[in-house]
């Protein structure tokens, strides 16, 4: 008897030691409202099957995708979704619903659910009337059955037009589906241990320490940089996430080479995948090869869309959002993190950056041999029409060398308004005036759109190309009377009427550098000259003789060389009341320092 009961409690005891460890809840979210993201976390000690139960709304069609409620689960270490709700459940069922096992490896991991709404049209069509098209059709069919919750399909068609339109009140939805949002969940049982926030959050700081470089950018607006200089040859690993679309790129992470002014990379709708969320989501996760130099690392928010206040449904990691730099082949040591004191443009020639608004910038300057530059000019355009925009005259001949096009330059990074031009200019020997204007709006510190990848930068820089390039190769050059200038009427301002006299002592050839404004065969600014003796009018600037002088249309140049008797001569200028130097009402042109009349001695000994 004493056997049996002794023989008894030895296999209880084991039976009860050696029992499976009981499943527990390691993750929880429900009761969800509206425009929402929620996370939970969870440890396990071992390699494990865990538990996953999940009800979310998602349905994807050949043509849209539609989602409201979602759920994933990361791995905390490499960032990797593992699993996804739209994944795991079937796509065509407008309720997903997902009862099933995930085997999962040693290690942390973090558990979100998100109710932001996500309604997304693949491909556009046009239509007179929508009722009647295929594709409308077709949208009919998808939402004409009931859902097995027999919910008022009717009522969902309408909500949908209605996140199309933008009159989407997740108020109105919520009241209406407030059982709906009630349901859905995400649960995770399994052997492990939980996680409170403030653990996850010590996790992603430690691996953010690990990290070389992190610009990780909680909020709207925000523009971060870290410099740092690598000693060697090394490589890479960049982990970006941001915003970019077709259109343009509006949160951007950048590398810049701060020596040679070239970025090396950058994250672009191009380059980089789909981040999960809102198609607008953007991820890169690669590694680039660097040679040894200087550099910064920047990234840029603009007005919306981060983790402060997402405006759609937000990326698989929205912790992480922003720019995280790691090491690869040689450990943090050799990255050397350095002060980020703005961008130096060594031995520039012109600089005209960090312009603002409604700004005019002119410089002179003169080669004293022939030289390769280095143009570098970001401004805005758009209808294949530049707003702010350079240019670069030949100051003896007033022939423009150069000029920022929208056909020569391409996207700067941020909204697709923003332009670059960056090459080589090959210039003769002699003096040159470089010019600058930006617009009333869209510029350095005060966007109306997302800023381009180096707002520094914005207006122009005039660098030296060539490597053995001397300070003694170039001077400033300060326009003034040449000695073969007759007589100069320039800078003229609205409503201005001026003459000036000048005298020939022999029949001579003179040159007529006159600009003004013009419009439909009329000139509203313009010069004239006469005969001192006679009052008769030698020559005239008529619209016929005129071509456009850049920028605006009206803006009218006139050229000429003609041949004039000794004698004493006046030349007049009159303006009208609108659109003159330094007041121009549209775009000036391209030699505006000499808006008037300039008469030159051509045959002078």
């Amino acid at each position: 008897m004493a056997r049996s009961f002794l023989l008894f409690i030895s296999i209880f005891v084991l039976g009860v030691f050696n029992a499976p460890a009981q499943e527990k809840i390691l993750a929880e979210i429900q009761r969800l409202r509206p425009e929402e993201v929620e996370v939970a976390g969870f440890k396990l000690a071992q390699q494990q099957d865990v538990e996953i139960e999940a009800l979310g709304l998602f349905q994807k069609t050949r043509r849209r995708d539609f989602m409201v409620g979602t759920a994933w689960v990361l791995n905390a270490a490499d960032r990797t979704v593992v699993w996804s709700l739209t994944d795991a459940a079937d796509a065509h069922d407008k309720v997903q619903k997902f009862k099933g096992t995930l085997s999962l490896s040693k290690g942390t991991y973090e558990v979100y659910y998100s109710t932001y709404p996500h309604y997304y049209r693949k491909s556009w069509h046009d239509c007179d009337d929508c009722e009647e098209c295929e594709d409308c059709n077709e949208w009919e069919r998808e939402w004409s059955g009931r859902s097995d919750r027999d919910w008022d399909t009717h009522s969902w068609k309408n909500w949908v037009s209605r996140l199309w339109d933008g009159r989407w009140d997740h108020r109105d939805f919520y009241d209406e589906y407030r059982d709906l949002f009630d349901d859905f969940k995400v649960v995770v049982r399994g052997r492990g241990k939980t996680l409170a926030i403030s653990e996850l959050e010590k996790e992603r700081d430690t691996l953010r320490h690990r990290a070389a470089i992190a610009l990780t950018v909680h909020r709207d607006d925000r523009y971060a940089t870290q410099a740092f200089r690598l000693k060697k040859p090394t490589r890479l690993k960049i982990y970006a996430l941001g915003e970019a679309d077709r259109e343009g790129t509006y949160d951007y992470g950048l590398l810049l080479n701060t020596d040679s002014l070239q970025r090396v990379w950058e994250l672009s709708y191009r380059n980089s995948e789909f981040a999960g969320g809102a198609p607008k989501n953007r991820i890169f996760n690669e590694a680039v090869d660097l040679q040894a130099g200087n550099y910064v690392a920047i990234y840029a928010s603009d007005d919306s869309h981060s983790p402060w206040r997402w405006n759609a449904a937000p990326p698989y990691d929205p912790a992480f959002y922003g720019l995280t730099i790691f090491s690869e082949n040689a450990g943090k040591s050799a990255i050397e993190l350095t002060e980020y004191e703005g961008l130096a443009l060594k031995d520039a020639i012109v600089d005209f950056t960090r312009l603002r608004d409604e700004e005019f910038r002119s410089k002179g300057f003169a080669l004293k041999r022939d030289m390769d530059v280095r143009i570098k000019a970001l401004g805005e355009g758009f209808r294949h029409e530049m707003a702010d925009y350079g240019w670069i005259v030949n100051a003896s001949t007033h022939e423009k060398v150069w000029e920022m096009r929208y056909a020569n330059t391409e996207p700067a990074g941020g909204d697709r308004k923003n332009r670059e031009f960056d090459d080589i200019l090959h210039l003769k020997k002699g003096n040159y005036v470089a010019y600058f204007m930006t617009d009333d709006s869209h510029s350095y510190r005060d966007w109306n759109a997302s800023p381009p990848f180096l707002p520094e930068l914005w207006g122009m820089a005039v660098l030296p190309a060539d490597a053995k390039f001397r300070k003694s190769w170039v001077s400033d050059f300060v326009p003034e009377k040449d000695a073969s200038v007759l007589a100069q009427i320039i800078r003229v301002r609205d409503d201005e009427y001026v003459k000036k006299r000048f005298s020939l002592d022999r029949d001579s050839k003179v040159r007529i550098y006159a600009l003004g404004e013009g419009r439909s065969g009329e000139m509203f600014d313009y010069g004239w000259i006469e005969n001192a003796s006679t009052g008769r009018v030698v020559w005239d600037m008529s619209y016929r003789k005129t071509e456009r002088a850049g920028g605006a249309r009206k803006n009218r140049l006139s050229d000429e060389v003609i041949s004039l008797p000794k004698g004493e001569y006046i030349v007049y200028y009159e303006s009208d009341d609108s659109h003159a130097f330094n007041d121009w009402n549209a775009n000036p042109p391209h030699d505006p320092m000499n808006w008037g009349i300039t008469v030159s001695l051509v045959d002078k000994d």
